[in-house]
This record gives C-alpha cells, structure tokens and sequence, in this order.
C-alpha cells in the first residue's frame, strides 16, 4: 500500500478511535466482494485495461498478504492473525521462496 493511502487509513482509524479488532465498514462479505467487482469493472471501461475485469477481493487479500510477507517482512504469524488464516498451510503459498540473495541479506 502507498504511503499516502496507509496515512488515510491510519487517521481514518484514529479519527473513529477504532481498535484493530474492529470492523471499519458494516457490511456483509458479499457486499465488499460486489464493491471489488464494480471498482474492477469500472477501471477496466475506464482505462480500456480488461484485465482488470477478472480482480476480485480473493486477489486484493492475496496481494495485501504477499506484500507484507514479503517486502515488510511481517512476521507469518501475525499475517495469520490479521488475515483470518487458520493454518499455516492457508498462507504458505504467498511465502516468497528464499533464493541466495535473501538468505545472505537475512544473515547479514
């Protein structure tokens, strides 16, 4: 996520008092799913992209877990809690697989 969008989100969250266990919008899953699908859709007609008819919310959490994964570094475990994932077998394909040059800059 951008800088700029996790400074909204994070004075979103403030301005509310909102914990981190609380829900930020009362809606159904279906709902968030239908939101992805329209956000899609629109930006597809918009910048004549059609790919960008086939993300769905399945693909935002995806990306959302690999990028803290692995550019963050965030801890597997606190991705688990965060994400509602209940075994480690659930995340383990957003792991990035460890090449030499991670292994170096991980022991360095």
């Amino acid at each position: 996520m951008p800088d700029a969008v996790a400074d909204d989100v994070h004075k979103y969250s403030r301005e509310r008092d909102l914990t981190p266990s609380e829900s930020w919008v009362d809606v159904s899953t279906p709902t968030v799913r239908r939101w992805v699908k329209e956000a899609a859709q629109t930006l597809a007609d918009e910048l004549d992209e059609p790919r960008w008819r086939m993300v769905s919310s399945h693909d935002l959490r995806r990306s959302w877990a690999t990028y803290h994964l692995v550019e963050r570094q965030v801890d597997v475990r606190t991705m688990m809690s965060i994400g509602g994932w209940s075994d480690y077998s659930a995340i383990e394909p957003y792991l990035a697989e460890p090449t030499e040059a991670r292994i170096g800059e991980a022991m360095a």
